[in-house]
């Protein structure tokens, strides 16, 4: 591996002047071989023995580099896409756009009877669920529910939006529907994605409740060999799950959801004395799922929903509720913050449908508009080659989102090092802690790990210094590389730490 200072030039990426408020001897005083020795000594480390490690740390606007180490090499970024993934959602949204849920009536009302169906019309909302607490902040666990490795659902009511729009629907004076409930999907039609855990098929629908996740906390038995116990969350009577788990001493099969003849079963065992673990149940039929929730959120409003078949004269839709979402900058953080799979293959297809207009083929046009950003950027949306990106292709892409009118907002919807998110325990006693605003990247199989970091370093004085940085390191099992991320994602904490404190020393 060749180390650069400062001084080893490498191509241009970007002509602007340099950052405002930084001195050109603050960027040079200590950016050189003492800087490379330290970041050397972290990647040198006998347990990183057999890794390959690339990177660009550059202040925003310069023509040089702080410091560089493979910067044209490739590397698997995992998660980290997600930066251009939120990038597209910004450019081609804006970062205030908000979604609207409405709810509408096919009939008229009489003597609190609506003579028809109520549509809940899907507009996108991610967030609908227990994730907005009261005072408009978002509730951001670490790890999120749908990674199967967190303790307990997200604190809070998952239905409290459903509520909020059946409350409105009782203002307007129903009492009871003739009809059904039915949900709107037209924003776009429904897609279906692979998730990197456990390769599950989601579907993907304009609707969204609860992540469309069925949560089930499972508890091991007060002895060996007895069942484990099972809470849901909603209990909504959508799905029933046979338990099919064990309490052992030392569990050998991991949980697992099956599904046959419209069973669903949940197998495997837990330890004795163990924690409670959440398993996401991911529900089949997002529509489905909120038809069944919006009836349940009526009923407990007093609204009685029939179920009958109903024909009227009037099938004008008639608005009864609306909820208008969080800004967009606030949407994209379960994204980046948690790097939430189940919301990242959501964007594409949100972007396409209302940005691009096309309800039918929006994962295309979403892709398409995200191709735009990224020449608009300078770069080929097409190099990257069998997923492989290298340090140079991030940064010019960071560099370019930093000179946009919505930077601010980006860059806050990213992990802050020591503060939250996926960085949240990564240094937070550090000098940076707090100025260090990335997205990470974990990935891996039974024979390679891999490990990114890349955003932006804020100095004291404003000035901004845009990094990537990458690590790949084979592994003899994917328990070796389970017990090794987390030092390769400190290790990166520390590289950072170490140029923020070279400029600002």
């Amino acid at each position: 591996m060749t180390h650069h200072s400062r001084r080893a030039v490498l191509g241009m990426l970007g002509a602007a002047p340099l950052a405002a408020g930084l001195l050109p001897g603050l960027a040079t005083a200590h950016a050189d071989t003492g800087l490379a020795g330290r970041i050397q000594a972290v990647t040198d480390r006998p347990e990183f023995a057999g890794s390959r490690w690339g990177m660009r740390f550059q202040v925003h606007g310069a023509t040089e580099p702080i410091h560089v180490l493979n910067p044209q090499q490739r590397f698997e970024p995992a998660s980290a896409v997600k930066l251009f993934i939120a990038g597209s959602a910004f450019d081609a949204l804006g970062p205030s756009h908000r979604f609207r849920t409405t709810v509408h009536g096919t009939g008229p009302v009489v003597l609190g009877t609506l003579r028809g169906d109520l549509t809940l019309v899907a507009g996108g909302d991610l967030l609908l669920g227990p994730r907005v607490r009261r005072d408009g902040s978002l509730a951001l666990p670490v790890p999120d529910h749908s990674y199967g490795t967190a303790g307990q659902p997200i604190a809070g009511d998952p239905l409290q939006q459903l509520r909020h729009l059946a409350r409105q629907v009782a203002r307007h004076g129903v009492r009871r529907v003739d009809g059904t409930v039915r949900v709107d999907t037209s924003l776009f039609r429904q897609g279906t994605e692979a998730l990197p855990q456990g390769n599950l098929q989601l579907p993907v629908s304009p609707m969204m409740i609860n992540d469309n996740i069925v949560d089930v906390v499972v508890r091991p038995g007060d002895r060996i060999g007895a069942p484990a116990t099972l809470r849901v969350t909603p209990e909504l009577g959508y799905v029933d799950i046979v338990n099919e788990v064990t309490t052992v001493a030392t569990p050998s099969r991991r949980l697992a959801f099956s599904t046959s003849a419209g069973v669903v079963r949940l197998t495997g065992e837990v330890a004795l004395g163990a924690s409670p673990l959440l398993c996401p149940h991911f529900v089949p039929d997002p529509a489905g799922f909120a038809e069944v929730a919006f009836t349940q959120a009526l009923a407990d409003e007093g609204i009685d929903v029939t179920g009958n078949s109903v024909t009227t004269v009037d099938r004008r839709m008639v608005r009864l509720a609306e909820h208008v979402s969080l800004p967009l900058s606030e949407e994209v953080k379960v994204m980046l913050k948690l790097s939430s799979n189940v919301h990242t293959v959501y964007f594409p297809y949100l972007v396409g449908a209302i940005a691009g207009g096309d309800p039918d083929t929006p994962k295309a046009t979403g892709q398409r508009l995200r191709s735009e950003l990224v020449v608009r950027a300078g770069l080929d949306p097409d190099d990257p080659a069998n997923g492989g990106y290298t340090p140079d292709y991030f940064v010019r892409f960071l560099e370019h989102m930093a000179r946009q009118p919505y930077f601010t907002r980006y860059r806050e919807g990213l992990p802050v090092m020591g503060r939250d998110g996926t960085l949240a325990d990564v240094l937070p006693n550090s000098p940076a802690a707090g100025r260090v605003f990335a997205k990470t990247g974990t990935g891996g199989t039974s024979t390679g790990l891999y490990k990114a970091m890349a955003g932006y370093l804020c100095l004291p004085d404003g000035t901004l210094v845009v990094f990537a940085e990458f690590m790949e390191k084979p592994v003899s099992s994917p328990e070796e590389a389970f017990a090794l991320e987390g030092r390769v994602g400190v290790a990166q904490g520390e590289i950072v730490t170490a140029v923020y404190e070279s400029l600002v020393h």
